[in-house]
């Protein structure tokens, strides 16, 4: 196998639900204590770390988690937002520790995601663990939904990290919605992309098409992709799963009831070599991986890097994407209300929106 990568190796993915939180950790009733919300989201991680111990028995080479292994939803609207902050982990910590262990047990890589604070901010964060149970990196979300626009902080960077089962780029939920995400991945060398996610298909919540996208995105840019998908009712159809780099789904956990994971031995071809095809012949590429990029044309992408683009200047210029600490408050101090309204089985005004 080029590049000293190992010639086979086993991709798996977690699939966890999450347990309902009890009275006394939520945030917007009368009985909440901190130490309930705390015992909550341990028990929760405890949920993902027995999948990463199963996939350990099962010789897996690298496991990725689903979104969010530490629950902290219900503490991150506007007036939570320092309740948030107080039950959140830096890295290295706690968590990562626990995953520490399970790397070194198991000679495993080990890859999860949680919210990490640093510095008084907050991050959409996959830490990546090595097999001798030392950090070898973090990836930050980048491309933030609504929701989290304003207590989570942006990240600015797609790393990617050499090891001996290939090079390894990340990808979190919404970030899959935006092809250049996993395309610039790609382009910094990733041979494999983990993705972890809470969401299912694109923002428009077009479930049919979950699969579908995963299987492009691995197949337009050349990388295995494993996604890791938490049960979830609303998406009966979804799933924790391996996809090659040519768009063959290898594996699937479709379980709607219990954990678990899905998992796929697979002898890697990155450099996707075709020695005898009419393209390498023409081309005189024999990596269809390399000819491909090689093909590209970026001088014809600005667009791409235009911060506005020019459809939103033609058809949307009056719209004012709320980003700012003070624009994005009200509607938060808004949501708050519904939350609580909810609970008390109240009328609002959000109730006839689609959430």
């Amino acid at each position: 196998m080029a590049r000293g990568y190992k010639k086979t190796i086993r991709l798996a993915a977690s699939r966890v639900g999450f347990d309902a939180a009890p009275d006394a950790a939520d945030p917007y009733g009368e009985n909440f204590s901190i130490g309930a919300a705390r015992e909550y989201i341990s028990k929760n991680r405890e949920r993902t770390l027995r999948t990463f111990a199963a996939a350990g028995e099962s010789g897996a080479d690298i496991i990725i988690s689903v979104e969010g292994i530490l629950p902290y939803g219900r503490f991150m609207c506007e007036e939570k937002f320092a309740l948030h902050m107080q039950l959140l982990e830096e890295i290295p910590g706690p968590t990562s520790d626990m995953l520490a262990v399970i790397s070194k047990k198991y000679s495993m890589y080990t890859a999860a995601n949680y919210h990490e604070k640093e510095g008084g901010k907050a991050y959409n964060t996959t830490v990546l663990i090595g097999r001798d149970g030392k950090i070898i990196g973090k990836y930050r979300k980048v491309h933030l939904p609504a929701s989290e626009n304003w207590p989570i902080t942006p990240g600015n960077e797609c790393p990617v990290f050499e090891t001996d089962i290939g090079a390894i780029g990340f990808s979190t939920c919404h970030d899959i919605a935006f092809p250049e995400h996993n395309r610039t991945m790609a382009i910094n060398g990733a041979d494999i992309i983990l993705h972890s996610t809470g969401g299912w298909g694109f923002v428009t919540n077009n479930g049919r098409l979950g699969l579908e996208l995963l299987r492009v995105r691995a197949a337009e840019n050349f990388v295995y992709m494993v996604t890791a998908y938490s049960i979830n009712g609303l998406r009966p159809g979804s799933s924790s799963n391996i996809i090659n780099n040519y768009g063959d789904v290898l594996d699937e956990n479709k379980s709607q009831t219990e954990d678990g994971i899905s998992i796929a031995e697979v002898t890697p071809d990155f450099d996707m070599m075709k020695e005898r095809s009419m393209w390498s012949y023409m081309s005189g590429v024999p990596s269809e991986r390399a000819r491909m990029l090689l093909e590209r044309k970026p001088h014809t992408y600005g667009a791409l890097t235009d911060p506005v683009p020019a459809v939103i200047k033609t058809k949307y210029p009056s719209y004012k994407y709320a980003t700012e600490r003070d624009e994005i408050a009200p509607l938060s101090r808004n949501v708050d209300s519904f939350r609580r309204a909810v609970r008390d089985n109240k009328d609002h005004e959000l109730l006839g929106y689609d959430w």
